[in-house]
């Protein structure tokens, strides 16, 4: 109901009332006694009422002039409508695993095979779930058979109530226009449910849900709904609010939250990302295995992380559940020997839910590895005992995958003669020497080797052993300038001292991981590349290095100078190439020890554990690899492109110079007849000999296998997800955030038993309306006027004889 509350005169002309009133006043007296010396032979009260004509048309006139407006204003109340909104999202199109019994009822209720009043209770069993009940629809479609369930007719009783205006939400929001009728073809207008199933497309990217809301509440006072209904599995990837934040905002308007979730709130899903573990272990040397994982859906409850080697679990934990996506474990074993020298198997990590899981296809992930019995021999020859092999020396004793020799070319007899783990003397014949799988060079005078030894090395190096030289500030690498040593390095040797003079290099520098070092399994001092990178940023700086020294062609540097350079190319700290069979390892600096300030072995330890084990492993197990292939980062994402890098060699292990690789991308998940293998180009990097590169789609999900047949065969594993809140990834209703936020609001939370509640907890709201109206009165009724009386004292003067 609606009634007059004010009304008032206001003038829009040029001329204002006072104006007018002053004129008409004058007028008037001006009429009047014009009219009172009128010759005519008139009465009295005739000439009057002829005066006052005339001054009512002034006033008339003067009064049009001024636009007369009489505004009104009317107050009453209107009934406040109900918002709908409805996920429009393409998270809506999963398929939620109906685990429990009563997940199913209520499917047989969203499908009116039972009736919409139906209750879900413990005692319900399979025989009661009708057997014509979609085993697992999609949301979307659970969602569509509500709104045409007859029986239940939500949204015509929600119109029944008040008026209901229809939205969809995905990224942004978006009313349901209504269809009006049409009279010549007799077509009354589409009911809201039939627009609404006919409106939904669950195509949206995207899911915004609180901005949806948000978006409604953001409206005049008088424009709020008395409540909004949502349908929504409650993923939200793309809101700048929280839901929390949208209820309170409702609480605060009084506006209450009516929640429907739609899905299974049971699915949940455990994800092994990756797990880190040498290709080569050795029997009784305790193995870490670095695992990560994620979890989505699962609040509570409980998994077991395994770990098996050749079909046998060799290592287990318990683990509590919580929501995240970056869960870190560390396992550790220590093989035993029950077969032969070298062993090859697979070692298996699985994370497993301690009940029922939907999709458990990425909770294994397989590496294949070789268990070797026999250790890694290492000669350590030196010149005296500088910080350097003072702190190498007990990590080589310490680490039981290792037999360490040591020689000191300046070093104490008696100590050198005292036995293991010291040697007396360089050793004094070739197949001394190449019984050792690494070579470990410090800054030891080209004199103490002799031409002859030095031979040696560069033999023992093409054959397949490992070198690792270690720069100096007396010896190396300078004094190998002109020895059969510099041809193996992988740079070429300056001439004079090997480090600047200490008031030359006052300044330490940190340095730098090239793109290659990020790669080298050797490099890694964390578990991912983001903690790899952030470690390698904060570690206590270097001083010395060895100026001058240039790239091999060929070589590869995996740490270089911030600051230096030679020939426009940053001088290298640490740089790696392959001579013959054999891979050289050179360090510019003597200052690695450095690194266990505050940390000890932390990172010292662990650098110099992952350079031995692979240095030694070629030439332990004969089988150097001549293709190595890695992913550009560990994790791979659907639609997220990434490159796979290549390093090749030919049969004399120098860099391969073919104009490209031929790989093979085959998927290992696809089902007969469904994925086929894809042939790849690897073409070479500039300014890197022997290196390829390729990109990797990531179009497809699933597990695939990179194979390469030429210059020799090499394969790598890996797996391609759903990124982050992607709207497919498998995750259920979120019912605990759906019913806080419900409550939060002063709404309802409601699954499919509940929904024939809805309409009759919507309390009926009223909203005050005020209308202002604008009365134009120079209309046409005030024209007619005009000329009336114009008209009528025209008249009055013929009938008296007046001109």
């Amino acid at each position: 109901m609606t009634g007059l509350d004010s009304a008032r005169l206001t003038f829009h002309g040029l001329l204002s009332p006072w104006v007018a009133g002053a004129i008409a006043l004058v007028a008037a007296v001006a009429v009047f006694v014009l009219y009172a010396r009128e010759h005519g032979k008139i009465g009295p009260v005739r000439r009057v009422f002829m005066a006052i004509l005339r001054v009512a048309v002034v006033g008339t006139a003067l009064f049009l002039l001024c636009r007369p407006v009489l505004l009104a204003e009317t107050k009453g109340e209107r009934t406040r409508g109900v918002a709908v909104l409805l996920d429009d999202s393409l998270s809506m199109t999963q398929q939620d695993q109906r685990i429990s019994v009563a997940d199913r009822f209520r499917v047989a209720i969203a499908e009116n095979r039972v009736p919409p009043d139906a209750q879900v209770t413990e005692q319900l069993a399979a025989g009661d779930v009708p057997a014509a009940t979609t085993e697992n629809p999609s949301r979307a479609s659970l969602v569509r058979a509500v709104l045409a369930h007859p029986r239940l007719q939500l949204l015509e009783n929600l119109e029944r109530r008040a008026p209901v205006q229809i939205y969809l939400f995905g990224q942004r929001l978006r009313r349901v226009e209504e269809e009006p009728p049409d009279p010549e073809r007799k077509k009354p207008a589409e009911p809201a449910a039939a627009r609404a199933v006919k409106a939904l497309k669950n195509a949206e990217r995207r899911t915004a849900l609180s901005d949806a809301i948000n978006d409604v509440l953001a409206r005049s006072e008088g424009d709020l709904p008395a409540a909004i209904v949502v349908a929504t599995d409650g993923q939200d990837n793309a809101s700048k609010i929280t839901l929390s934040e949208a209820a309170r905002e409702c609480e605060r308007l009084g506006v209450p939250l009516h929640l429907w979730g739609v899905g299974s709130s049971e699915v949940g899903n455990l994800t092994l990302k990756d797990f880190a573990s040498p290709e080569t272990i050795f029997y009784d040397d305790t193995v870490s295995v670095p695992i990560r994982w994620r979890c989505r859906g699962f609040r509570q409850g409980a998994a077991e992380i395994t770990l098996s080697l050749g079909g046998r679990v060799v290592a287990r934990k318990e683990v509590a559940l919580s929501e995240g996506e970056d869960f870190r474990e560390v396992l550790r074993f220590t093989p035993k020997k029950d077969g032969g020298a070298e062993v090859k198997t697979d070692l298996i990590v699985a994370v497993r839910y301690k009940g029922t899981e939907t999709l458990t296809e990425d909770n294994e992930l397989r590496r294949p590895v070789s268990i070797v019995d026999r250790k890694v021999k290492i000669l350590y020859a030196e010149n005296a005992p500088r910080w350097e092999y003072k702190f190498l020396q007990p990590a080589l004793l310490r680490d039981r995958r290792v037999e360490a020799r040591f020689v000191l070319a300046a070093g104490d007899k008696r100590t050198l003669t005292s036995g293991p783990p010291y040697l007396p003397v360089f050793p004094a014949t070739r197949a001394e020497l190449f019984a050792f799988d690494v070579l470990i060079l410090g800054d030891v005078p080209a004199a103490f080797l002799g031409a002859e030894k030095i031979g040696w090395v560069r033999d023992f190096v093409r054959e397949g052993g490992s070198l690792i030289v270690i720069a100096g500030r007396q010896n190396t690498p300078s004094g190998y300038a002109a020895s059969a040593l510099a041809e193996v390095l992988p740079i070429e040797v300056p001439a004079g001292k090997p480090s600047a003079p200490e008031s030359d290099r006052p300044q330490s520098y940190v340095p730098v991981l090239t793109r290659q070092g990020e790669r080298a399994e050797m490099m890694a001092l964390a578990d991912t590349p983001e903690d790899n990178a952030r470690v390698w940023q904060t570690l206590p700086g270097f001083y010395g290095f060895t100026p001058g020294a240039r790239l091999r062609p060929g070589a590869v540097a995996l740490l270089v100078h911030p600051r230096l350079k030679v020939n426009e190319q940053p001088l290298p700290i640490l740089a790696t190439h392959y001579y013959g069979k054999g891979q050289v390892f050179f360090l510019a600096t003597d200052e690695t020890w450095r690194w266990r300030s505050n940390v000890e072995n932390k990172y010292f330890g662990r650098f110099w554990g992952q350079v031995i084990y692979q240095m030694g492993l070629p030439h332990l197990i004969g089988t150097p690899k001549r293709v190595q292939l890695s992913l550009e980062r560990p994790e791979n994402f659907l639609g997220r492109p990434g490159h796979v890098y290549a390093r090749a060699f030919d049969a004399e292990f120098r860099p391969y110079a073919g104009e490209r690789l031929t790989a093979r991308l085959e998927p290992i998940d696809a089902k007969p007849g469904e994925g086929r293998a894809r042939s790849l180009s690897l073409e070479p990097v500039a300014g890197q000999p022997g290196e390829y590169r390729a990109l990797l789609a990531h179009d497809a999900l699933g597990r695939f296998a990179l194979k390469v047949d030429e210059p020799a065969s090499a394969g790598l594993e890996f797996r391609v997800d759903l990124p982050p809140q992607h709207e497919l990834e498998v995750a259920g209703m979120d019912e605990a955030l759906l019913r806080e936020a419900a409550a939060a609001s002063g709404g309802k939370f409601y699954r499919e038993e509940d929904l024939h509640r809805l309409v009759a907890n919507l309390a009926p709201r009223k909203a005050a309306v005020t209308s202002r109206h604008e009365v134009l009165l120079w209309n046409a009724p005030m024209l007619i006027l005009f000329v009336a009386l114009v008209l009528a004292e025209w008249v009055l003067r013929k009938f008296s004889n007046l001109s």
